[in-house]
């Protein structure tokens, strides 16, 4: 697998204004024909981001290593530089995720393919960077620009309000471009059921709201929607999705990697050993000849 493309709208480590055009760092995307593009959360600095992609990268490259694809990593700031006013300012996130999805969007249109043809674009992204990837998408409904190809989908404890992508709702029509939609999410994850429904309404965009990434609501939306728990029966947390074990193997079975054989009740991905393949047998008869006398 190739090293990762940083792409940014940050200034900053942490915190900051969405700059006004993107920036590539360690190569360029351009002449690529598929690209994986990763999209962090909400309150990640751009060392927390980093450490996420990595965990993430590493299982995939493990795990799906004829991979052909180009990632890129996307860094935005959805962070405030104080840890504690960072966790409270969810409200003032909002509007520089859709601002992100903006600079995003403009940045992609104007890449190309090898040879000039069309890229492939795999999106996947976590908590607000999902509202980010929607945004992105919305951008593109009314015509996806020519040069790109739009592809798997991947949401992970998305933290996006299940009204805006039911019928009729402002992103519906953004969660519902791509064939190839993947939703993962937990009840279990605290941050989605406390902190999701106050930020929601202290923002004014709803009152005590549920996020995609609880439920994995409105579920006939998505092509696929999995809920995640380890092995061993415990549902993920907020920060669960980047270095698991069952979300990373998700997301390669919807990019083409080798699924895993089911999905436990509790959403754990699993693999069986196989059964042993046995051919039936058939006896074959046998004629038994009588004993014949000796000539003395």
């Amino acid at each position: 697998m190739n090293q990762p493309v940083q792409i940014s709208v940050r200034k900053l480590d942490s915190g900051g204004p969405v700059a006004l055009a993107i920036s590539e760092v360690r190569g360029h995307l351009d002449g690529n024909d598929r690209v994986l593009i990763l999209i962090h959360g909400y309150d990640n600095s751009f060392s927390d981001a980093l450490g996420s992609y990595n965990a993430f990268l590493d299982r995939l490259g493990t795990n799906f290593p004829t991979y052909i694809g180009q990632v890129a990593e996307f860094f935005w700031p959805g962070d405030f530089p104080l840890r504690v006013i960072s966790v409270l300012s969810y409200p003032n996130q909002i509007e520089p995720a859709i601002e992100s999805a903006q600079r995003l969007s403009v940045y992609l249109g104007n890449l190309k393919g090898a040879r000039n043809g069309p890229m492939e674009i795999d999106l996947v992204g976590h908590s607000l960077g999902c509202r980010v990837v929607l945004e992105l998408i919305a951008l593109w409904t009314g015509g996806i620009p020519p040069n790109i190809r739009l592809k798997t989908v991947a949401l992970m404890a998305a933290a996006v309000l299940v009204r805006h992508v039911e019928q009729g709702g402002q992103l519906r029509a953004a969660a519902r471009l791509s064939d190839n939609t993947l939703v993962l999410h937990s009840e279990g994850d605290p941050v989605l059921h406390w902190a999701f429904p106050l930020g929601e309404t202290a923002a004014r965009e709803s009152f005590f709201p549920t996020a995609v990434g609880r439920f994995g609501g409105p579920l006939q939306t998505w092509k696929q929607h999995f809920p995640m728990a380890t092995a061993a029966g415990k549902t993920y947390g907020h920060g669960s999705y980047w270095p698991g074990e069952e979300s990373s193997n998700a997301v390669i079975a919807a990019l083409g990697g080798a699924p895993p054989r089911t999905v436990v009740e509790k959403g754990a991905l699993e693999n069986f050993p196989s059964l042993v393949n046995s051919i039936p047998s058939r006896s074959t008869p046998v004629r038994v000849l009588a004993e014949q006398p000796a000539f003395a």
